[in-house]
C-alpha cells in the first residue's frame, strides 16, 4: 500500500516521525514472520511504501523549531492510497488559512478514492475541505467547541480516539495518533500485526476514550458583567448548598433571564456549569492531595459519596479511583 505522510510548517514532527515509525514497524515485524514462516531469506514483502511530502518539496519548520525534508512535492505524489495529515499541536488556527493549496490538494485526492488519516487537529484540514460534512470525526478535545463552530455539519465525537467513516479516518489528542497508527495497520494488514507492533512499541492497544483527559472550559470573555459576577460567585461558594433560586434572588434576576442569560454567556445551564466547577475540583484534589473520595465529596459541595462517585464517572469516563491512579502527582 503507498502511504503519503504530509509536512506542512508548523506541523507536529512527532505526528510525522511516529507515523513513519510504526509502518517501519509494521514492514520490519511482517517481513520476519514471513521469513520465519517460509524460511527464506529472499522474501523481502514490504507492506507500506512510505514517501513524505509538502507543499512545494521544500523543507517545513514543525512547532519547537525543529526542520524536516520531505521527498517531494505535492505535484510529485501519484497513485497514492493512504494519506497521513499531521496535527497541528496549538497552532492550528493560525495556519489553517496558510493552507489552502493543501486543502484542495486534498479533496481532489479524495475524489480518486485516496483513504485520508488524520491526527488530531489535522482533521480541521479535511474538514474545511468539506469532506467530513455528514460523517463522524474527533480531533483533541481542546479544539472541539472551535471544531464544532467552524464545521456544524460534521457529526464530532470528541469522546472518541479515533473514528471511521469510510474513506477517512480521524483521531483524537497528540498520543492518541498511536491509536489511529495502529488501527491503520489493523485495517489494512491484519490484527495479528497491529497487536505484534503495539507489543513492541510498547503501546497499549485497548479501545481508550479521550473523556478522562479533557477538562471543562469556563467562558468568561463574554460581555455580560452580571454573569460573571455570578460565575465568580459560584467558585468562590461552590463548597455550600447552592440552590439557584436563592441565587437569582441575591443578583436581583428572574430564574428565566438568569438561565437563558447564563446560557448564552458560557454555554452551559447553571446547573451544568456548578457540576463541571465541582468535578474539575474533584480531579485536581485526586491528582494533588491524598484525600479519601468521602472527603473529596465534602470539599467540593456533595454530601453524598455514592451519587457523587457516579456522577463523577458519567462526566469523567473512569471511576475517582482509576482517574487517581492515572494522573496522580507524585513527588520524587
Amino acid at each position: 500500500m503507498k502511504v503519503t505522510i504530509l509536512m506542512a510548517d508548523k506541523c507536529s514532527s512527532t505526528s510525522v516521525a511516529a507515523a513513519m515509525e510504526f509502518f517501519e514497524t509494521a514492514n520490519v515485524l511482517h517481513q520476519y514472520a514471513k521469513k520465519k514462516s517460509t524460511g527464506s531469506t529472499q522474501n523481502n514483502v514490504t507492506l507500506f511504501d512510505v514517501e513524505t511530502a509538502s507543499i512545494d518539496g521544500q523543507s517545513v519548520k514543525c512547532t519547537g523549531g525543529l526542520r524536516l525534508t520531505p521527498e517531494k512535492s505535492l505535484a510529485e505524489v501519484s497513485d497514492t492510497q493512504l494519506i497521513i495529515v499531521p496535527g497541528f499541536m496549538f497552532n492550528i488556527l493560525e495556519v489553517l488559512p496558510t493552507l489552502s493549496e493543501l486543502i484542495q490538494w486534498l479533496k481532489f485526492q479524495h475524489s480518486q478514492g485516496c483513504y485520508i488519516a488524520n491526527m488530531c487537529t489535522g482533521a480541521f484540514l479535511t474538514a474545511q475541505a468539506e469532506l467530513l460534512d455528514g460523517r463522524c470525526a474527533t480531533t483533541h478535545w481542546a479544539f472541539s467547541a472551535q471544531f464544532a463552530q467552524r464545521f456544524p455539519r460534521v457529526k464530532l465525537q470528541t469522546e472518541r480516539t479515533v473514528t471511521d467513516d469510510g474513506l477517512i479516518m480521524c483521531s483524537g489528542g497528540s498520543t492518541s495518533g498511536s491509536d489511529l497508527l495502529l488501527y491503520l495497520i489493523r485495517k489494512f494488514a491484519s490484527p495479528q500485526l497491529a497487536a505484534e507492533c503495539a507489543k513492541k512499541l510498547l503501546v497499549d492497544i485497548s479501545v481508550r476514550s479521550q473523556t478522562p483527559y479533557s477538562s471543562t472550559t469556563f467562558k468568561k470573555n463574554h460581555t455580560d458583567a452580571e454573569i460573571l459576577k455570578i460565575q465568580i460567585w459560584l467558585e468562590k461558594q461552590m463548597i455550600e448548598n447552592i440552590q439557584m433560586e436563592k441565587v437569582v434572588a441575591k443578583f436581583g434576576l428572574s430564574m428565566r433571564s438568569f438561565i437563558r442569560r447564563f446560557k448564552d454567556a458560557t454555554d452551559q445551564t447553571p446547573i451544568q456549569y456548578l457540576q463541571n466547577l465541582r468535578i474539575e475540583k474533584a480531579k485536581h484534589l485526586l491528582e494533588s492531595s491524598k484525600m479519601m473520595f468521602d472527603q473529596i465529596t465534602l470539599q467540593v459541595g456533595y454530601e453524598d459519596g455514592n451519587s457523587f462517585r457516579r456522577l463523577f464517572k458519567e462526566k469523567v469516563g473512569v471511576t475517582p479511583s482509576a482517574y487517581r491512579k492515572r494522573f496522580e502527582i507524585v513527588l520524587v
